[in-house]
């Protein structure tokens, strides 16, 4: 019998064609910390008496399969691409610009964004690919003395066995917390001369509340779609002043731009580096809360929510992804 520890377990990604149809094979193979997406079922189970007292019936039949669970990683520079991609729906690419393309990702106004094929090298049971992958959850954490971490749930079809995959992993970029700069200002033309704010640490989560769209005739989920996609934060930093209250008492909206550029590492002949950066035109700051402790520096925590910019037209004003991929 075979034994494998968790390393020699292989994820792969790729974007659907069609949706629910498999990907021809894995784009990406993605190095992870974690991957627990696995097969659920739901059973009908038979309540029917049979002169006896057992209470579970006579049967228990499968009535809905699906798959969900969690991918954990590192915000990578190509591969994070493909999750935007199905996180907000429609991506332009430019370039090539000394071998590095620029990927802009919009939201696209619908509920049924791009779904991915999730691919996984299993050495022990055999190599499977979950259809249908759809982002419920995709939360990023920064930290200073960390790379940048990505936390992604996701609903799917349920597995089916494929032929044996051969990972093969690219070269790609990470980001460190020291790589990231956050902004705060009155308006997103403000944000490019905007200062720096030096925050200790930072959660940003989207949330698409996807629900599996089950249908008689089958097990399987007809579909799975994205339905009202919530956007929020939080920010820690030294509690230096009350400017971060006020913004919540006074029921201020800001523009926020989260940036992250890799300068350790070029593409191509080094006049570019990789780079993630996402403007939101109208942030609410909906929570303050100080902590004071006696022997630490006093800290301040913040919660945000990302509204509709009425002026702007939209909700994030810019989304870019600057690496040497060609096209998602």
């Amino acid at each position: 019998m075979s034994k494998a520890i968790g390393r020699l377990f292989n994820v792969g990604i790729s974007k659907e064609t069609t949706r629910g149809t498999q990907a021809g094979s894995p784009t990406f193979y993605v190095p992870k910390r974690a991957f627990t997406h696995f097969d659920r079922v739901v059973k009908a189970r038979s309540e029917l008496s049979y002169n006896n007292i057992i209470d579970q019936g006579n049967q228990n039949p499968v009535a809905l399969k699906w798959a969900e669970g969690s991918l954990e990683t590192d915000l990578l520079s190509k591969s994070f691409g493909l999750f935007l991609l199905s996180l907000l729906g429609t991506v332009s690419s430019s370039g090539a610009v000394d071998s590095a393309y620029t990927h802009t990702f919009t939201l696209q106004n619908d509920n049924q964004h791009d779904s991915l094929s999730l691919w996984l090298d299993d050495p022990v049971t055999g190599d499977i690919v979950f259809t249908l992958a759809m982002i419920n959850v995709l939360t990023l954490e920064f930290l200073p003395e960390d790379i940048v971490k990505v936390s992604i749930d996701f609903e799917s079809k349920a597995s089916k066995g494929v032929s044996d995959l051969t990972p093969s992993y690219s070269a790609e970029s990470k980001f460190l917390g020291r790589h990231l700069t956050f902004k705060i200002e009155d308006a997103t033309g403000d944000l490019a001369a905007g200062s720096n704010v030096p925050i200790k640490s930072l959660t940003l989560r989207f949330n698409k509340n996807v629900i599996r769209d089950n249908v008689l005739g089958t097990v399987d989920p007809a579909d799975i779609l994205n339905q009202q996609l919530g956007i929020e934060g939080e920010v820690v930093l030294n509690l230096e002043n009350r400017a971060y209250k006020d913004l919540m008492l006074n029921g201020s909206y800001k523009a926020v731009r989260i940036q992250l550029i890799n300068t350790d590492d070029t593409i191509g002949a080094g006049a570019t580096n990789p780079q993630f950066i996402i403007d939101f035109s109208r942030v609410d700051f909906e929570e303050w809360e100080p902590d004071r402790p006696n022997d630490e520096i006093s800290t301040q925590r913040i919660l945000f929510k990302v509204l509709w910019d009425i002026t702007n037209g939209d909700v994030i004003n810019n989304c870019q992804l600057i690496n040497g991929q060609d096209v998602y």
